[in-house]
């Protein structure tokens, strides 16, 4: 869409080639952070199922951004493996097609939806029904 707009507004096509291009490079550095996060999920998943000690080079990123000094700093580690296989296979299903995206997204949020209704349950039998006794206030019919 901003490519289009860039287009419009210079006749010219390098800024609008410029501007699908950054904006290209901003979608992939959003992916990327959303894939690294999924990674540190997996790791811990695996770390908590099994009783595997994931503490190899392979599983964290060669640089890490600390917020207490506000600068990126080496962590030692190599390549973080976890997220390029998420990568790789989020393509895969990209390229077989968009079906069985969808399906794969209907499946995630059938889950999640689950998932939600199974708390809500078990939490309705620790509800004291006594908090929500004079929840409004009486009607008095005086209006201030």
């Amino acid at each position: 869409m901003s490519k289009h707009y860039a287009l419009l507004l210079f006749p010219l096509a390098y800024p609008a080639f410029l501007i699908g291009w950054l904006s290209t490079l901003l979608y992939q550095l959003g992916a990327s952070v959303v894939v690294v996060n999924w990674s540190h999920y997996i790791v811990y998943f695996i770390d908590l199922v099994s009783d595997y000690n994931i503490t190899s080079p392979l599983v964290q990123a060669p640089l890490t951004w600390s917020d207490a000094s506000t600068m990126f700093y080496a962590t030692g580690q190599v390549i973080n493996l976890p997220s390029i296989v998420i990568t790789i296979a989020i393509t895969i299903l990209l390229i077989i097609g968009i079906r069985e995206t969808v399906i794969l997204n209907l499946v995630f949020v059938v889950i999640k939806v689950i998932i939600l209704l199974i708390f809500i349950f078990t939490c309705c039998l620790h509800v004291d029904r006594k908090n929500y006794d004079h929840f409004f206030p009486s009607n008095e019919g005086i209006m201030t």
